[in-house]
C-alpha cells in the first residue's frame, strides 16, 4: 500500500474528530478528500501568515507539496480512463461536463465522479498564474458569474451543477443567504461514488426488525443485512475492535474500493476507539490496510441505512488554526488577486460540506460537495480461521477508501438508526 495521501492524514483525522465531538451522539459522515481539495484550491492562492496557517492545518510544508498531493489524487481517478476500451459502451451519466475538467469512471460495477469548479465574479481581476494552477493541478474549470448584481440566479446555477455532478443526491447546497453581492469566488469540489458489493447481500436474509443497541442503553429497531462469506478481517485486541473489509466490484486493475467497518467489542465505547484511532494516523492506516487482514469466514451483519449531513466548517477550521484566512483584516490571498487594496481584499466567508450515503443489499451510494466562498470586504493484530460473528448492531466507524493508492474518499460514524 502506497502513502499517496499521507500529507492529508493529519488534517482528515483532526477534522473528523472535531466534527464528531461537536455532533456528540449523532451520526457523522463526510468526505475529507472533498474538503481538502476545495480548501487546497484556496490555499495555493494564499501568502505569508495566511498560507503558513493553512499549510500547518493540513500538516504540509509547502504549496508545492500540497499541489503535488492534489495532482496525485486527481490522477488516481483519471488513471482509470486509460482503459477506455473496456468502458466506451457504458452510458455516460455526466454529459454536461467539459471532458478536461471531468474525472469519471463508468464500469459495470461502479461509478466514480470527482470534479472541481471555480466561480469568479465577472470583471474581477484574478491572477492568470492562479487560474492556470487550479486548471492544471486540480483539473478545475472556471466559470464567470455576476454575484454582485444577480446572486440569487448564481446560487440556482451552482446548486443545479452540484446536483448534476452528484447524480441528484446533493441538492440545495447553497441558499441565497450564503452568496451575496460581496461574494467574489466560490470554489467547489464534488465527489460521487456508487459501488456494488463484490458479494451482494440477499434481501431475503435481511432482518427487518432487528435490535440496534445505542451507547446509552436505548434499543432501536433496524433492518440488519446478513451474509456468510469470506472477508479480509482482523481482531485488534489492543483497540478492542473487530475490523472487516467489504470490497466493491471493479473491473479496473488500478482502482479497488473497499468499505471498512471498525466495530468495538460489546461494552467498549465507540468514542474511546475513535479518539485513539483519529489521534494516531499511522494506526488508522494500519487498520485500513487490507494486506494485514487475512481472508476469514464471517457471519456478517450490517445495517441497511441512509445518512444525509450538512456541516458549516468555518468555526471548526478556525479552531484548528486556520484563523487569518477568515479575517477581513488579515487574510492574504495575493496569489489570487495580486496587490491587496482596501477595495479588493478577500477572505473566506463560508465553508459548507454536504453529504449523502445509502448502504443496502446491492452496495453503497455516496456523494459529497464541499464549497469554499471568498468574499470582498471593503475594506497488534490477530485473526481466527474458524467462522466468526461480525454483528454491527451497535455503534461503529466506517470508511470508504481506494486501497491501491490509499485515498480516503468518505468516512463516518453510525450511532443511531
Amino acid at each position: 500500500m502506497t502513502s499517496l495521501t499521507r500529507g492529508f492524514e493529519q488534517f482528515e483525522s483532526k477534522l473528523f474528530l472535531t466534527i464528531s465531538q461537536e455532533n456528540h451522539g449523532q451520526n457523522v459522515f463526510l468526505s475529507p478528500t472533498s474538503i481538502a481539495l476545495a480548501l487546497s484550491m484556496c490555499t495555493v492562492g494564499a501568502q505569508n501568515e495566511t498560507l503558513q496557517q493553512m499549510l500547518q492545518v493540513f500538516g504540509i510544508s509547502s504549496k508545492e507539496e500540497l499541489t503535488h498531493i492534489a495532482e496525485q489524487i486527481m490522477q488516481v481517478f483519471s488513471r482509470a480512463n486509460q482503459n477506455k476500451s473496456s468502458t466506451k459502451e457504458c452510458t455516460n451519466d455526466f454529459t454536461s461536463l467539459r471532458p478536461r475538467a471531468s474525472i469519471e469512471t463508468h464500469m459495470m460495477s461502479f461509478q466514480l465522479q470527482l470534479v472541481n469548479r471555480l466561480y469568479v465574479q465577472k470583471g474581477y481581476k484574478t491572477q492568470e498564474k492562479y487560474l492556470d494552477r487550479i486548471e492544471q493541478s486540480f483539473q478545475s474549470d472556471v466559470k464567470l458569474e455576476d454575484f454582485q448584481n444577480n446572486s440569487a440566479n448564481v446560487v440556482q446555477k451552482i446548486n443545479t451543477w452540484v446536483e448534476e455532478q452528484t447524480n441528484g443526491r446533493i441538492c440545495n447546497t447553497l441558499s441565497t443567504k450564503d452568496v451575496t453581492s460581496d461574494t467574489r469566488f466560490v470554489l467547489i469540489n464534488c465527489i460521487y461514488f456508487k459501488g456494488e458489493w463484490q458479494d451482494k447481500f440477499q434481501a431475503t436474509n435481511t432482518d427487518k426488525n432487528a435490535n440496534f443497541y445505542h451507547a446509552n442503553g436505548v434499543i432501536s429497531k433496524i433492518e440488519l443485512m446478513y451474509k456468510k462469506e469470506s472477508y479480509n478481517y482482523v481482531d485488534n485486541k489492543d483497540l478492542h475492535v473487530q475490523i472487516a473489509h467489504l470490497p466493491y466490484r471493479s473491473s479496473d486493475q488500478y482502482l479497488k474500493f473497499v468499505f471498512t467497518v471498525v466495530l468495538p467489542y460489546e461494552g467498549i465505547e465507540l468514542n474511546n476507539v475513535e479518539r485513539i484511532l483519529m489521534s494516531n494516523p499511522k494506526l488508522r492506516q494500519q487498520v485500513l490496510n487490507m494486506e494485514s487482514a487475512p481472508l476469514t469466514d464471517l457471519s456478517l451483519y450490517l445495517p441497511k441505512f441512509k445518512l444525509e449531513t450538512k456541516y458549516e466548517l468555518k468555526d471548526i477550521l478556525i479552531s484548528l488554526g486556520m484563523k487569518d484566512a477568515f479575517s477581513d483584516k488579515k487574510a492574504d490571498f495575493k496569489d489570487i488577486i495580486g496587490t491587496i487594496t482596501d477595495e479588493n481584499r478577500i477572505c473566506i466567508s463560508k465553508v459548507i460540506h454536504k453529504t449523502f450515503l445509502n448502504v443496502n443489499e446491492s452496495g453503497t451510494e455516496a456523494a459529497a460537495a464541499a464549497v469554499v466562498m471568498l468574499r470582498r470586504y471593503g475594506s497488534s493484530f490477530s485473526s481466527r480461521s474458524s467462522s466468526i460473528e461480525f454483528k454491527a448492531n451497535r455503534p461503529f466507524l466506517f470508511f470508504i477508501h481506494e486501497v491501491q493508492q490509499n485515498v480516503l474518499l468518505f468516512n463516518g460514524k453510525f450511532v443511531s438508526p
